[in-house]
């Protein structure tokens, strides 16, 4: 029964079933990030009323619903928050693990909830875990406070409506209905009494508690309304008679002089505060993406609508209806800018709904591991495509758990270092040009490259010759090789190296990549860049063999052109020099096996010099053509994998366009010819 009156007053209070879902995961994720955050910041008293505030939220909007299991565990650890805000609790370890724990609970309830599942979830240990801290710690077990309700009165305004229904003739009642005192669902028994009384029978002047004192669940065993109707005194029991705890109904007759008018009430309105209506919507992620595929074939017809008309114009110059055709179709452009700007715009979250979680995650390791971490999070509110949060989570916390894991030392081992117990751990993010920028920067022991060249030796990923000939930092990139782990033993929560090459290949398949900077025994520093979005990326066009590709220009360094002479080999590879560097020539048309035309004689080498890093590659194409706004389209399954190619794009004029994989490329060149960024002119012999 109670669920089915939750449902029928969803409408009245603006609720729904996936209003709550989502109202409940940003409670719970701000309630989890603020704990964390207690944990460190406990004399912050606006931070508890914060916390307070949240929980007594989520509460009264479940206790509205009907969901008893998150009503009684939330209002245990509201219970719990109100002692530590007025100072009777302190903050400890043991009080901050009950409200993880319990958040813990919430979590798996509410998942439960959205899978209209019938939830199997005991809550009576972490209600009892909770029951135990506030016991040990104020040596009594807090009772359940009662609210009272305050004097019914109106203002003004109410005043004139009841003056206007005397004089129309209609009846006014008072209502005064009491629950009982032990009732564990008062609020939700107030909001059928006004639900009841107001559906079909008149028009509520004003109630005590009001509607939004309801909601939060400020309620007591009483609540009295002010009612205007036709019906008499006896059709208003009946919808009353059918509500659960109610002990004694008064009706009786009411005029506006029987009121203190004004008293106590705000200047508002006698049943709820004025406020501005929101002005955001919650908008389905799939209706965005349909929207951004649609803004994707625009900008399409957009570049093929411009070819036409700058082809018409040199074609039939003083033609008036080409010159209107222009006209239009400069609007057009304009038009499609804009809407293609403000659907982007759409699309963006704050990448803080993925990095808002972690303080959790890492406190959480950091005490399994036996080690303190000072960790730090800025640049929340930096915003990002959500396609590509969707993609970034699983690399960041897998940064993050080698930093505590393996990175970080444990206190006795930093304070024989020199260094205080505590390591410090920071993630930030910030926008660089077109793209995302996301560090993760620990001060811990670093990473040794000579422990990763053995380790890399021994697995037989690289040839003990081959590893001579690396530099330090070249060495140190061997991480990114499958299983090189340089872990002297296997964790359960991470081991230096180990997946590393998965962080990287999940950050290079949305165009992004990652960089690393180490020192031993002063920490190591992860640069993770990503493009803003995945939907539309800007990209330098190119010919080869009569097939047009696209480059990402965040990968682009710059173009050059070269005399065949330009051209030299080391050991059987070709190599430019650029500025004192060498850096391996990749031909296009080699790289894809494409039919060579005969060529009448030596011609220049138009070279696209591309760069992840410290890694330079150039790759040879035939002609180089524009800069253009391209919209990213996947090969599909039916293609399968194809090695050096991100995907595709259509051009205005119908022409396909391939995308260049960049990351793969490079890998490749680099790996065939042995030739790595920041090798010298005068090094190649």
């Amino acid at each position: 029964p109670t669920f089915a009156i939750a449902a029928k007053c969803s409408s009245h209070l603006g609720f729904g079933l996936e209003v709550f879902l989502q109202e409940a995961d940003e409670n719970l994720v701000a309630l989890d990030e603020s704990i964390v955050q207690l944990e460190r910041d406990q004399d912050n008293p606006q931070l508890l009323q914060e916390i307070f505030r949240i929980a007594h939220t989520f509460k009264g909007s479940s206790a509205m619903f009907g969901y008893r299991q998150m009503t009684d565990l939330a209002h245990a650890m509201e219970s719990l928050f109100d002692l530590v805000r007025q100072g009777e609790i302190e903050v400890s370890t043991p009080v901050i693990d009950a409200l993880l724990h319990s958040l813990d609970v919430l979590r798996v309830l509410r998942d439960d909830l959205a899978n209209s599942e019938d939830s199997e979830v005991n809550i009576e240990p972490v209600v009892q875990e909770l029951e135990t801290v506030i016991a040990e710690a104020s040596g009594s077990t807090p009772t359940r406070r009662e609210t009272t309700a305050p004097h019914l009165t109106l203002d003004q305004t109410a005043l004139q409506r009841l003056q206007t229904a005397q004089l129309t003739g209609q009846n006014i009642y008072r209502v005064k209905v009491t629950l009982d005192p032990e009732s564990a669902w008062a609020s939700v028994r107030c909001f059928q009494v006004v639900q009841g009384l107001s559906s079909v029978l008149g028009d509520i002047i004003t109630s005590r508690p009001s509607a939004e004192e309801i909601e939060a669940q400020e309620v007591g065993a009483e609540i009295q309304v002010i009612l205007v109707t036709d019906h008499d005194g006896n059709a208003l029991m009946a919808p009353l008679n059918t509500i659960e705890d109610v002990v004694n109904v008064e009706i009786d007759h009411y005029t506006p002089e029987q009121v203190d008018a004004g008293k106590d009430l705000p200047a508002e309105g006698p049943t709820r505060k004025t406020s501005a209506q929101s002005q955001t919507v919650r908008i389905d992620v799939e209706r965005l993406d349909h929207l951004m595929n649609t803004i994707g074939e625009l900008v399409i017809d957009r570049t093929r609508i411009l070819q036409i008309g700058k082809m018409l114009e040199t074609r039939y110059k003083e033609d008036e209806l080409v010159q209107a055709l222009g006209e239009t179709s400069a609007h057009v452009v304009k038009v499609v800018d804009e809407l293609q700007e403000e659907i982007m715009k759409a699309r963006m979250l704050p990448i803080g709904t993925v990095l808002n979680g972690f303080p959790r995650m890492v406190r959480d390791l950091s005490l399994k591991m036996n080690k303190k971490v000072d960790f730090i999070v800025d640049g929340q509110d930096t915003e990002i495509d959500r396609t590509v949060i969707e993609r970034i989570r699983d690399p960041l916390v897998h940064l993050l758990r080698n930093s505590i894991d393996h990175g970080i030392e444990t206190p006795e081992e930093r304070i024989a270092a020199g260094k205080p117990e505590a390591g410090n751990l920071k993630l930030t993010a910030f926008q660089e040009h077109s793209y995302i920028v996301i560090v993760v920067e620990d001060d811990g022991r670093g990473i040794d490259p000579e422990k990763v060249r053995l380790a890399a030796i021994n697995k037989g990923i690289i040839s003990a010759e081959a590893a001579a000939r690396l530099s330090d930092s070249e060495s140190v990139e061997l991480i990114f090789a499958p299983g090189a782990s340089t872990a002297e033993q296997t964790t359960d929560v991470s081991g230096r190296g180990v997946g590393m090459d998965i962080v990287k290949t999940n950050i290079e398949s949305i165009n992004g990549f990652v960089e690393l900077d180490t020192k031993v025994g002063e920490g190591c520093k992860m640069t993770v860049r990503l493009p803003l979005t995945l939907a539309t990326i800007q990209a330098l066009l190119f010919s080869v063999e009569n097939t047009i590709y696209a480059v990402p220009l965040v990968y682009v360094l710059e173009a050059v052109n070269l005399e065949p002479g330009d051209v030299q080999t080391i050991e059987g590879n070709e190599v430019i020099r650029l500025r004192g560097t060498v850096v391996p020539l990749l031909r296009v048309s080699q790289a894809f096996k494409l039919a060579k035309e005969e060529s009448e004689g030596p011609e220049k080498t138009h070279v696209v010099v591309v760069r992840i890093a410290d890694k330079l590659v150039g790759l040879a194409v035939d002609a180089l053509r524009e800069l253009q706004e391209i919209t990213v389209k996947s090969l599909g399954n039916y293609m399968g994998d194809v090695k050096g190619i991100a995907g595709v794009s259509i051009l205005g004029d119908g022409e396909v366009v391939l995308i260049l994989d960049v990351p793969t490329l490079i890998s490749t060149s680099i790996s065939r010819s042995g030739t790595n960024a920041g090798l010298t002119a005068e090094n190649d012999g």
